[in-house]
């Protein structure tokens, strides 16, 4: 998790970022001083959502001003919360973008581990499109992302966050249905020797 931090606070003018879910900090690289500071921040903004959702309005990005910098918040699937503190000067769309093609890398590392009598019954027949991605993926997931990156550079992430929402809303997020988010994956890739070799190069995951 500290390598999607680092890659955040590698964009220009964000100084400092956190993820946190229901008030408790995950992951961060603040001060450990400010720990305390960010559980109230967070349900501050968790407040704020939530006051939006209630009017039936959209929001998905909460920005704090001060004289010096910009606190930002960014709600994600699964009740996660990216917190960042950015300097005056920041491009505003990239963090954004930045973000959310790294909420599927943040929900599967920061999921908690299935339970073996939770597993049974998520593998039992009838599962239907649009479940959760099981944590046991992870590891072919994080192959596939690095199968992708290796032929489309940084993009990889935003692509493989775009796929894995159209792959769970097309069939059941499995590792039988791993096929399905390559061939998902592949149709993204415009040259037709790097989408060949993406596809052969994850020939059989699913079956390891």
């Amino acid at each position: 998790m500290s390598g999607i931090l680092d890659e955040l606070a590698s964009l220009g003018g964000v100084q400092h970022g956190c993820i946190l879910k229901e008030g408790r900090v995950l992951a961060s690289n603040f001060p450990s001083l400010l720990s305390e500071n960010l559980a109230s921040i967070a349900r501050i903004v968790d407040r704020i959502f939530r006051g939006a959702d209630s009017v039936r309005h959209s929001c998905n990005e909460v920005y704090f001003e001060t004289d010096e910098s910009y606190l930002l918040g960014f709600p994600l699937e699964g009740g996660f919360l990216v917190l960042l503190l950015t300097g005056k000067d920041v491009n505003f769309a990239l963090i954004h973008m930045t973000v959310l093609s790294a909420a599927a890398q943040i929900s599967m590392e920061l999921a908690p581990p299935v339970r073996e009598g939770a597993t049974s019954s998520r593998a039992a027949p009838g599962r239907r499109a649009g479940g959760k991605i099981d944590y046991s993926l992870k590891p072919h997931l994080n192959g596939i992302l690095e199968a992708l990156t290796l032929q489309i550079g940084p993009a990889a992430r935003i692509c493989m966050g775009e796929g894995l929402k159209r792959w769970r809303s097309s069939c059941e997020p499995s590792r039988e249905n791993l096929p399905r988010l390559i061939e998902i994956l592949a149709e993204d890739i415009e040259d037709e020797y790097s989408r060949r070799d993406f596809v052969t190069a994850l020939a059989g995951v699913g079956e390891r």
